[in-house]
């Protein structure tokens, strides 16, 4: 039996107030020629109901089920299951352009590259309940690695290399390098495995076109989670970054944007900590914060952070004198931002 063109892999887990429109915009593509692999990663709503009517409609969905775990393993349980040319990764609750696939296969295609990335519209609701989007653009570029490598981190700035859903990946460098998503890693696993492919890859397209839609207004998300290792994990993902461009000389290179990132992260973090939905302790809270505040990799970023404002002054010239003191002040900030999350 011929192989898809693309398998498309969805990690499942409650999501079912989103699960149909990211469904149905897979089928509505113009390009016709993928599988669609549906992994319900635990689900304990109608999650599993949903894809399971999917699949009696439509032969090229597969879907699959396993114990409840992290979304990296719920993509490697995908990976098993995939058996097309190129590999395209999804949430559960976002969903893309209609042409997505066939500009991104053909582009790929046409140019025999081995990873392609387009940008990506941010999607808000307001008070009203209405739907607004926020245009997350990249500069059309093709690289080969001797080029990329040296300007990696711009990618990593604007969140582009953050991501795996906005891309297509040759299926046969996952496959013989065996490539996976570190199940150890709870945040920002994604950028890992972008620079795990990226050290077997050669050839690297952007297109500037928004054509994946990224749905921020789902307050369950597993990306807006609230947890004490975050710090700790973010680290450990920063750390090999840079060993992986310090062996290949071009830290210097892209220091500046790299440490700028992680100075962006660290404020994500702190918006976390105060709009979650999760019961948190003054305590807790306060020793997070101080965990951010007072590590070293922190004080480093701030130093290449570029942007101002309220919130990075109070940070980034430690105007405050306890970490109480801090944690009032970042209680009311965010509460008069209405919960809106820096990212």
């Amino acid at each position: 039996m011929r192989s898809p063109k693309i398998s498309i892999i969805v990690t499942i887990f409650q999501v079912e107030e989103y699960l149909e429109r990211c469904i149905q915009s897979v089928l509505n593509q113009t390009f016709k020629d993928f599988e669609l692999i549906l992994v319900d990663n635990g689900s304990t709503d109608g999650s599993s109901k949903i894809c399971n009517q999917y699949k009696k409609k439509d032969g090229r969905i597969k879907f699959v089920q396993k114990n409840h775990g992290s979304i990296a393993s719920g993509r490697n349980f995908g990976l098993k299951h995939a058996t097309g040319e190129y590999i395209q990764f999804m949430d559960a609750d976002d969903f893309m352009a209609h042409d997505m696939l066939e500009k991104m296969y053909h582009t790929i295609f046409q140019r025999n590259s081995d990873l392609i990335t387009c940008g990506y519209k941010k999607m808000y609701v307001n008070e009203n309940d209405e739907e607004y989007f926020v245009n997350c653009e990249v500069e059309d570029r093709i690289y080969n690695k001797e080029e990329f490598l040296p300007v990696c981190a711009k990618y990593c700035e604007n969140f582009i290399l953050y991501f795996v859903w906005n891309k297509l990946y040759r299926a046969d460098i996952i496959r013989s390098n065996d490539i996976r998503f570190d199940e150890s890693i709870t945040r920002s696993e994604d950028v890992l495995f972008n620079f795990e492919f990226i050290k077997n890859s050669n050839r690297f397209i952007f297109i500037k076109e928004s054509l994946y839609i990224y749905n921020r207004s789902n307050v369950n998300s597993t990306s807006k989670g609230f947890q004490i290792q975050d710090v700790e994990m973010q680290g450990i993902t920063y750390d090999r970054i840079r060993d992986y461009l310090s062996k290949q000389g071009v830290y210097q290179s892209n220091e500046r944007h790299l440490e700028h990132q992680y100075a962006v992260t660290m404020f994500s973090l702190i918006a976390q900590a105060y709009i979650t939905s999760l019961k948190v302790s003054n305590k807790v809270r306060q020793n997070y914060i101080k965990s951010i505040l007072d590590n070293r990799r922190t004080q480093k970023a701030l130093q290449y952070y570029s942007n101002s404002g309220f919130l990075t002054n109070i940070i980034k010239y430690k105007l405050y004198k306890s970490i109480s003191t801090t944690d009032l002040i970042f209680k009311i900030y965010f509460l008069l931002k209405k919960g809106k999350l820096i990212d």
